[in-house]
C-alpha cells in the first residue's frame, strides 16, 4: 500500500461493495447463519442486511438451509454458500509435474489430473502445458458450467511477483524470468486469472479451508524438493514490499553454512529439502557407517524419504541422527519466525509432513530451549491439514477475488 492509498476515502459505491463482500465472506465462514446474526457481526443495520441477502440469493450465491429455534416470533433461516454457484480453475506447477483441479466455493475439488512436465525449458514451453491443461479441465465442463467460471489461479516454484503476474526466475528457471504468464493466460482463456509462488498459494489454501482457518497470523513451511512457506499477517497472505515475503528456505540456520544458489550461505533449504536429507544419509552410508538402509532392498542412490523415515521410525541410528539433525535445523529457522512475527501457529506442510511423529516433538522441545520465556507457552506446531495445498490454494487466488467482489456492480457493466 503507498502512502497516497493510505489515506484514500471510501465513496458511497464502494461501501455497498464493501458491505456486500462482508456479509457473503460472514457466511461462508460462519454459516449456517441467520440474518439476525449476519447485522449482529457485521454491525450493519437489519434492512441493509436483507436486501444484500435477497440479491445473493437471487444469484444463487447463498441458501436458506433450514430454520433455528425462537422463543418469540418468527424462526430464523439459516444461510449458508451455494459452493456449487462457481468454480474456479487451479494450477500448480511444481518441478517436474503440473497439477490442474475444478474447485467450488467451499474448495472441494470436482476433477483433477496431474501428470509429469518438465523441463521447464523456456516461456514458451511453460504456456503451452499450462494452455494445455486449462483446455483439459474446461473438456470436463458441460456449457451451463463453464459459465460459471470465475477465474483461473496459477502457483509455481521459486520467486513471482504477485502484483505484476511476472515470474522472477531463480537460477533453475532462468529461461523463463520475466515470463507474464498471468496476462498471457487470461488473454488466450478470456478468465480473470492471478498468479504466485505455491508456497504462498499452499497458505492461502490452509488459510481458507485447512489448519490456519480461523486463525490471523500463522505461517506455513513446506519442505519438499525446494523450502518455501507463506506467512498470513492479520488475517491475509503477506507478500512484502516487492512480492518477496514467504523465502522461508532462504533464512541462515548457519553462518559459516554452504553457498546456496541463491547466494546466501548456510539456508535452511540446504539442510532439511529432501534431496539434502538423501544426500547426507548416502554420505553416511559411503563412509562405512552401519545402517539397516544398508541392508534394504533398495541402493543407496535409489533410497526415498520413505525409506529414512520408516528406518528411523525401527531405530536405525544413521536415520535417527540424520532426522535429529533436521529437526535442528527446523527448530532454528522457527525460533527465528517466532520472534520476528510472533505468530499463533505455524505449520509444516508437503513431503517433510509425512516425517511428523519423528519430528513434531523434538523441534517443539528444541524451540522451547531456544525461543524467549515468555513466548514459550505460546508455541503452537502442526502439520498442514490439505495434501492438495498447492493447487486448491491457486484455485483460491481466484476465489479470493471473486468473494470480494461476489455481484457485478452496474457501474462495472460495459455495454
Amino acid at each position: 500500500m503507498t502512502v497516497a492509498e493510505t489515506y484514500r476515502g471510501i465513496n458511497h459505491r464502494a461501501v455497498k461493495l464493501r458491505n456486500r463482500s462482508t456479509v457473503f465472506r460472514i457466511v461462508r465462514d460462519v454459516g449456517p447463519i441467520a440474518r439476525i446474526d449476519l447485522a449482529r457481526q457485521t454491525g450493519l443495520n437489519a434492512a441493509t442486511v436483507t436486501n444484500i441477502v435477497e440479491e445473493l440469493l437471487a444469484a444463487r450465491l447463498v441458501e436458506e438451509t433450514g430454520q433455528g429455534t425462537s422463543r418469540v416470533g418468527r424462526r430464523p433461516i439459516f444461510l449458508e454458500v451455494n459452493p456449487s454457484a462457481r468454480l474456479t480453475l487451479g494450477l500448480d506447477l511444481a518441478r517436474d509435474s503440473i497439477t490442474g483441479a475444478i474447485v467450488d466455493l467451499s474448495g472441494r475439488i470436482m476433477e483433477r489430473f496431474a501428470e509429469p512436465a518438465g523441463p521447464w525449458l523456456d516461456g514458451a514451453v511453460v504456456l503451452s502445458t499450462v494452455g494445455a491443461m486449462v483446455q483439459r479441465l474446461l473438456a470436463t465442463l458441460p456449457a451451463p458450467d463453464r459459465q460459471a467460471l470465475v477465474g483461473i489461479g496459477i502457483g509455481a516454484p521459486g520467486r513471482v511477483s504477485f502484483s505484476s503476474g511476472r515470474y522472477l526466475a531463480p537460477p533453475a528457471y532462468g529461461a523463463w524470468d520475466g515470463l507474464a504468464l498471468r496476462q498471457e493466460v487470461a488473454a488466450r482463456f478470456g478468465l480473470p486469472t492471478y498468479f504466485d509462488n505455491n508456497g504462498n498459494t499452499s497458505t492461502l489454501a490452509e488459510l481458507w479451508f485447512g489448519a490456519g482457518q480461523g486463525i490471523a497470523n500463522f505461517a506455513l513451511l513446506t519442505v519438499g524438493t525446494g523450502v518455501g512457506g507463506g506467512l498470513v499477517l492479520d488475517g491475509d497472505l503477506y507478500h512484502g514490499a516487492h512480492d518477496l515475503a514467504g523465502e522461508l528456505g532462504h533464512m541462515s540456520v548457519n553462518l559459516a553454512g554452504p553457498r546456496c544458489a541463491c547466494g546466501n550461505y548456510g539456508c535452511l533449504e540446504m539442510y532439511v529439502a529432501v534431496p539434502r536429507v538423501l544426500a547426507a544419509v548416502r554420505a553416511a552410508l559411503m563412509s562405512g557407517e552401519p545402517s539397516a538402509l544398508r541392508a534394504g532392498a533398495r541402493s543407496a542412490d535409489r533410497l526415498t524419504l520413505d525409506d529414512v523415515i520408516a528406518a528411523a521410525g525401527a531405530g536405525d541410528d544413521l536415520a535417527t541422527r540424520i532426522m535429529a539433525d533436521v529437526a535442528r535445523h527446523l527448530a532454528a529457522a522457527m525460533t527465528n519466525l517466532f520472534h520476528a512475527f510472533d505468530p499463533e501457529l505455524i505449520l509444516i506442510g508437503r513431503d517433510l509432513a509425512r516425517a511428523s511423529d519423528l519430528l513434531l516433538g523434538p523441534v517443539r522441545q528444541e524451540v522451547q530451549r531456544r525461543a524467549m520465556a515468555v513466548m514459550r507457552e505460546n508455541f503452537r506446531l502442526e502439520v498442514a491439514a490439505l495434501p492438495d495445498a498447492p493447487v486448491i490454494g491457486a484455485a483460491t487466488l481466484a476465489l479470493r477475488e471473486f468473494f470480494r467482489a461476489p455481484l457485478p456492480d452496474r457501474h462495472d457493466i460495459v455495454a
